[in-house]
């Protein structure tokens, strides 16, 4: 069990979760857990032999800290969403209720699900360049645990003044699209952001990468996309590009930081690929579409 307790709900349900697990036959092989003195990785390597369920509670940053060792033991993941944004546990179509989601360890069922993988760098959710990397650099840490999406809402408008577009070039599917945008997004699932939708046809099984570049002429434009990032269906006139496929490759003029699952982990150039099938996860009983 890894509950990461710097999470926004972490620390509370760290008491609440080992009652659970023992009231219902569980076996906890780490019973407890310091990310300060180890790695998650190094735990889940350690305890490979054994065959656990892995069960990560916090954000989309704790699951991604895991996920090395996640793909290298072939281990099954379980995820309770306690963290800020939990775009993988929509995705997965999770109870968002901590205490509810923990009943997919008796009554889910295992699927298969992509992996995409960003400068070698795994990743469940999305890479992102531009204002979110802002973002994800400058919001202070006890801002977001108390604030939770407010804090990223409180940052943006604070450094989108201070932007311009950027001009970027995307190699994808034998494509070549250049252009000046202030944000890219890939997505190898369907959520990012907080509850947004990278398409309306995307899933974790689907074997794509999903991108999205907002291209619109003045950043206070973007209030009119709303309506389409919430739902994944872009109008015509929206100032966006769609983009698809199985690797894409981005450039900029000069390196500039790229966030990975909410932290700025690499560098463009950036190569994107995915790895069709590659994660064990649990999900609840009633089959949906990932």
């Amino acid at each position: 069990m890894f509950v990461n307790p710097k999470s926004r709900q972490g620390e509370a349900f760290i008491e609440e979760i080992k009652i659970w697990l023992n009231d219902n036959g569980f076996t906890l092989l780490n019973p407890t857990f310091d990310p300060q003195k180890e790695k998650i990785e190094d735990v889940i390597r350690r305890h490979a032999a054994e065959k656990p369920i892995v069960m990560v509670g916090g954000g989309d940053g704790t699951v991604n800290e895991a996920l090395p060792a996640l793909l290298e033991t072939n281990l099954p993941l379980a995820v309770i969403p306690l963290g800020t944004a939990n775009n993988l546990a929509r995705t997965l179509n999770l109870p968002t209720d901590p205490k509810e989601a923990l009943s997919i360890l008796k009554d889910g069922h295992e699927q298969l699900v992509d992996v995409g993988v960003a400068n070698d760098i795994p990743f469940m959710n999305v890479i992102g360049l531009g204002l979110s990397t802002q973002i994800n650099k400058t919001t202070p840490k006890n801002l977001k645990r108390w604030l939770g999406v407010f804090a990223f809402i409180i940052t943006a408008f604070k450094v989108v003044h201070r932007m311009t577009p950027f001009k970027i070039e995307v190699a994808h599917d034998q494509k070549t699209h250049k252009a000046y945008t202030w944000q890219i997004t890939i997505c190898n699932g369907r959520n990012y952001g907080n509850g947004l939708v990278i398409h309306q046809d995307a899933s974790l099984k689907d074997g794509l990468l999903h991108g999205l570049s907002t291209e619109v002429k003045k950043w206070w434009h973007a209030f009119i996309l709303i309506p389409s990032l919430l739902t994944g269906r872009y109008r015509p006139k929206d100032d966006v590009t769609i983009l698809a496929g199985k690797k894409m490759v981005l450039k900029t003029r000069r390196p500039m930081s790229v966030d990975i699952d909410g932290d700025v982990k690499t560098k463009t150039p950036v190569t994107v690929i995915v790895q069709e099938r590659a994660l064990r996860v649990l999900v609840p009983p009633t089959p949906v579409e990932v």
